[in-house]
């Protein structure tokens, strides 16, 4: 007995006196007077399967951004400018194929996407100003000119949601609330629910589980790792005026992961990759009519630093 009790004793001294492990906390930052330059990619591949009839679409887009940052302002405030210096898209829908190169954006093609240039030409060449306030949240987003301006009624209802500030805004903090505001050990997880726009009214609410994977080092930098896995997904239509509504829907994410870096000294995520694919059956109103449908949907998204 006297045995087990020292045996007891010493576990729990062994216990106590065990390094504590070690918290992360992920400090937003903003430098100021700093300028970097990023490059996004994003890949979409869907088939989409109306009452037995398939439509097939490819999208791969390239976009060059530079970011500068300005000094705070008296009430704390900070402007960020974000201008697109580059913008090459590649879309083929049933076989015909579209492209926009921002340095030659006016060479057009035979596909009926050509109604997209317009807006393509105007996205290349904008600067969008981000005010953060002084506990780095987005407090107002501003566009050096009226994207819409010049477009005709139709494509004007197909791309609003993209360009409409306050969407951008709530979309912009959500992005930015990814990463809790309270300290994390390695191992730890947690979840976060967003909506997103996809154009034409369709918008996509998916559950996101985060794990924080601990600390690497790549290319002489200590760095977080964070991972993440799509839980769930719902797709609705939320414009009276579209050409189609959704009844209803039953998908699911069949692949997912995702990475993000986050570099604590700097108090930003420095780079990020994500896929997803997802899969199910969905209901279609077009014209009054219910066409059953199904979804086959990967999308692929990267933000590296460009030096």
């Amino acid at each position: 007995m006297r045995l087990r009790k020292m045996v007891l004793t010493f576990s729990l001294m062994a216990a106590l006196s065990a390094p504590a492990l070690a918290q992360v906390k992920f400090e937003r930052k903003i430098k100021e007077g700093s300028t970097k330059i990023s490059e996004v990619t994003s890949h979409i591949e869907q088939k989409l399967t109306i009452a037995g009839m398939d439509i097939d679409t490819d999208s791969d887009t390239r976009m060059t951004v530079q970011t500068t940052s300005g000094k705070r302002d008296d009430s704390g405030n900070i402007r960020v400018q974000e201008k697109i210096t580059g913008l090459m898209i590649t879309s083929k829908v049933q076989g015909t194929e579209y492209v926009f190169d921002s340095a030659n954006p006016d060479k057009t093609s035979g596909s009926a996407l050509e109604m997209l240039r317009p807006v393509h030409k105007l996205v290349s060449g904008r600067t969008t100003t981000t005010v953060f306030d002084k506990e780095n949240k987005i407090a107002q987003v501003e566009f050096d000119n009226d994207p819409l301006n010049g477009l005709s009624d139709e494509i004007r209802k197909l791309v609003k949601d993209e360009f409409d500030v306050e969407k951008i805004k709530k979309n912009a903090n959500e992005e930015l609330e990814r990463l809790p505001s309270e300290p994390v050990n390695k191992g730890d997880a947690w979840e976060r629910t967003t909506k997103r726009g996809l154009g034409a009214g369709q918008v996509m609410t998916a559950t996101t589980r985060y794990t924080y994977e601990g600390e690497i080092e790549k290319d002489g930098k200590k760095l977080d790792k964070i991972t993440s896995k799509v839980l769930s997904v719902d797709l609705t239509v939320d414009d009276p005026q579209a050409q189609f509504m959704i009844k209803s829907s039953d998908l699911k994410p069949a692949e997912s992961k995702g990475e993000l870096l986050y570099d604590r000294k700097l108090g930003t995520t420095v780079s990020g990759n994500s896929s997803v694919r997802i899969v199910g059956d969905i209901t279609l109103v077009i014209n009054g009519m219910e066409l059953p449908s199904k979804l086959d949907l990967k999308m692929e998204s990267s933000s590296q630093p460009k030096e």
